[in-house]
């Protein structure tokens, strides 16, 4: 804490002196957000409604050259400055603000759905000064999300602005200058965001729990009715195809399974095994039905035991590994 402490009055302290000639830049960079909609997890992308300001001392104007370097739709964005020129403070700084509002880009990690976590950005970055020449701090503390913002069909666990580094591996088509490799501030304004449990509960698991005990109860039914008890696994495996399908048309192709997929691919096993099992034991009771009707019986009952421990066991440790 007394470490932080020191660093940011250094960094006040800096922002209240005199900027001397050829120094760098030192840019104060704050972000509110008012509002987050339309997350579109098929493309990745999501709108923000928000306001960014800087703060600065020097000749230079850095609210002048500033881009947004996640946003997508550069015809779509709007970036209104609330003032005409930048605002003489009475401490000698000069501050702008913008109303900002479009669509903006992060790659979103989809390995946990629906019980995934993700983060939501807007970068800013000076389109012509390298770290050399003008440096970002982030203003966290005015920073943040308007408490009336909302994401349907996910909470809010976190945000934060923090300061990064981009370095451009190219020479932007100009050999021999100083532009080669060079090093970019970036301040980045993040939204920390999950998926509610219930979703994943009543939403998804539910109808996939009820088509399992459809498939397991047909292990109750006397081993001779055998077209009786191959119709109800049989059903089932077409609604899993069904529900799978439901919920895969939302995702992006990712190639990849998703936490949902591997419990779907559990169940497909496990009714799969339903269906051998009510073949043989069909094969069984035809033979001897009197001999053999106790035994298949038998092992009805346990293969539907084992099949439930099975799948609940296995959805225990799909979630326990993604969480």
């Amino acid at each position: 804490m007394r470490r932080s402490a020191i660093v940011g009055a250094i960094v006040l302290l800096t922002l209240c002196l005199p900027a001397p000639a050829g120094a760098k830049t030192i840019v104060r960079v704050g972000f509110y957000a008012a509002t987050i909609q339309g997350l579109d997890q098929q493309d990745s992308s999501y709108y923000v409604d928000g306001f960014v300001w800087m703060r600065w001392r020097g000749d230079a104007d850095p609210s002048a050259t500033f881009e947004f370097t996640n946003n997508i739709e550069r015809w779509g964005l709007t970036q209104t400055a609330v003032y005409e020129k930048p605002k003489q403070l009475a401490n000698g700084e000069r501050v702008q603000q913008f109303r900002v509002q479009g669509r903006y880009f992060r790659s979103l990690d989809l390995s946990d759905y629906p019980l995934d976590r993700q983060t939501l950005s807007v970068v800013i970055e000076d389109t012509t000064s390298a770290e050399d020449e003008l440096v970002y701090v982030a203003d966290e503390r005015q920073s943040g999300l308007d408490r009336a913002a909302r994401i349907p069909g996910w909470r809010v666990t976190g945000h934060g602005m923090s300061i990064g580094h981009h370095t451009y591996s190219t020479d932007f088509g100009e050999p021999g200058t100083s532009r080669a490799a060079r090093t970019y501030s970036a301040a980045r304004f993040d939204v920390s965001i999950e998926r509610p449990r219930t979703f994943f509960l009543w939403k998804l698991m539910l109808p996939l729990l009820i088509v399992m005990i459809l498939a397991g109860s047909v292990l109750f039914i006397h081993p001779t009715l055998t077209e009786v008890r191959l119709a109800a696994p049989a059903t089932a495996l077409l609604s899993l195809v069904f529900l799978q399908q439901s919920y895969s048309s939302t995702l992006p192709e990712i190639g990849s399974l998703v936490l949902l997929d591997k419990i779907y691919a559990l169940a497909y096993a496990l009714v799969i095994v339903l269906m051998l099992t009510i073949i043989v034991t069909s094969y069984w009771v035809r033979g001897d039905m009197e001999a053999n009707a106790g035994r298949a019986a038998r092992l009805d009952r346990r293969v539907a035991l084992g099949a439930a421990v099975v799948f609940a066991l296995g959805t225990v440790l799909f979630v326990t590994a993604s969480v």
